[in-house]
């Protein structure tokens, strides 16, 4: 068995790397940029996500079974490069999937923006939901997400929508990650930390046991042609898991929150029903924070 597997550079994709070790499972990884030197395994460059023929070689010369486009940007401008990088490389890649003599089975790595806000009453947030995304992220990841289920016709395709995952390595323009960040690089006297709203609840979920999850969902025929929330159904508070932070800080930490930004941020509570996943048997248990404020500050 052989994997491809895109943005393996990023947070979600690193952990997908490790898992895909762990099984014993090549992984070959697909990126814009010059393959980095700590991602493990054969590595293709691709300077141009649309250029469907590059794609197609690669996918022609390495004949993966598995293929986990993980790749996207939460950057919101230039517009022309969200929907490059979150919609054109997927539509892309699905086509050149088509193509080969036989399919390889493709998750798609969706996110909880798609559907936009919520109200209570709407809580928790089924995948028959209406998506009335309101970011550039969510419209384009929502677009993706059509893409692949129109592809679903000829592919075996999984679209998995995922909640809020954390834990180590977290990029800096996720709130945990920006929060442990900024304290590891205060003195041992401490500091100031800047922060949004801590007053939410999202569904987070750790990265680790969100990859397991992935890669069985992706060899479940279940799941072919359905999007399924990657999440564990239960509303976890923000200002939890940055005390769990401070505590694991061992100095001295004094919070500033500052104003929210507009989108799902602006919702106190945000989180998704976990019901199809636990029909399948699946389940993801809510973060330990002790353990992740551990691996976003070690």
């Amino acid at each position: 068995m052989r994997a491809l597997v895109t943005g393996a550079g990023g947070f979600v994709g690193r952990h997908m790397l490790a898992e895909l070790a762990t099984r014993g499972i090549e992984a070959v990884t697909l990126g814009r940029g010059d393959p980095a030197a700590s991602i493990p395994g054969r590595a293709y460059r691709l300077p141009d996500l649309g250029d469907e023929a590059a794609i197609a070689g690669v996918l022609r010369e390495i004949q993966p079974g598995l293929i986990f486009h993980l790749a996207g940007t939460a950057a919101a401008e230039p517009l022309e490069e969200a929907y490059r990088v979150n919609v054109l490389f997927a539509a892309r890649l699905l086509a050149a999937a088509r193509r080969l003599p036989a399919p390889p089975r493709i998750l798609l790595a969706g996110s909880a923006a798609e559907y936009g806000p919520m109200e209570e009453a709407q809580l928790p947030v089924a995948e028959d939901a209406a998506c009335r995304p309101v970011s550039v992220y969510g419209i384009t990841k929502l677009a993706q997400t059509l893409h692949g289920l129109a592809a679903a016709a000829d592919l075996p395709v999984v679209i998995a929508r995922l909640f809020n995952v954390i834990g180590g390595a977290m990029p800096g323009h996720l709130a945990l990650g920006a929060f442990a960040a900024q304290i590891r690089a205060m003195p041992e006297t401490g500091g100031v930390l800047r922060t949004g709203p801590l007053a939410r609840e999202r569904d987070f979920v750790e990265a680790a046991p969100a990859a397991t999850l992935l890669l069985d969902l992706l060899r479940d025929p279940r799941a072919e042609g359905r999007v399924v929330n990657i999440c564990s159904g239960v509303p976890t508070s923000l200002a939890d898991l940055t005390a769990a932070l401070l505590h694991a800080a061992r100095r001295p930490v004094e919070i500033q929150e500052a104003p929210g930004r507009a989108g799902n941020s602006d919702m106190i509570r945000h989180w998704g029903s976990a019901a199809l996943l636990q029909s399948w048997g699946y389940r993801l248990a809510p973060p330990d924070a002790g353990r992740v404020a551990a691996q976003l500050l070690g």
